[in-house]
């Protein structure tokens, strides 16, 4: 089972979009990649949104380019990417967690993240379950390796289990 971890990135207000999206895709991942190689994802997809021309509706990041909205509203999240980390499981994420703030890596990566995300923006969650549903109307679902144990007290009474 997975351990799937989803990071929301804003652009430094320094660079336009096309700026921010080459930057984290032809320089940081590189880079993260030759330091990290060795715990690497099993999967890393980027998701970068899509945005309208419309003066004074956007959010702080990001004033006159709004995220094109089908549907509600994103007042308190305004970035311009949403990345999914998928790893083997929790032991695996773990050991990419560590390498990650190794002093040394951290130095590096923190200094090459200020060129092109907007500093203490990001925001990094884990995802429990995943639902898919298929072409043909099947639904399967997989639990990710985020044990019951890790859930708060409050989850835990609240779902059944103690």
């Amino acid at each position: 089972m997975t351990y799937t971890v989803v990071l929301f990135i804003t652009r430094n207000p320094d660079l336009n979009f096309e700026q921010f999206r080459d930057y984290y895709e032809y320089k940081h991942i590189p880079l993260s990649h030759s330091l990290l190689a060795a715990h690497w994802p099993i999967d890393f997809k980027r998701r970068y949104l899509a945005r309208i021309t419309r003066k004074g509706f956007g959010g702080p990041a990001n004033p006159d380019r709004p995220p094109l909205m089908l549907r509600g509203e994103m007042n308190e999240l305004d970035c311009d990417c949403i990345a999914e980390m998928s790893f083997s499981n929790e032991a695996h994420f773990q050991c990419f967690y560590k390498k990650v703030y190794e002093k040394e890596n951290a130095a590096i990566l923190v200094k090459d993240e200020e060129r092109f995300m907007e500093q203490g923006k990001m925001q990094v969650i884990v995802v429990g379950e995943t639902w898919h549903t298929d072409g043909k109307g099947v639904t399967t679902n997989e639990i990710s390796s985020v044990q019951k144990r890790d859930r708060s007290d409050s989850e835990a009474s609240t779902s059944g289990y103690s």
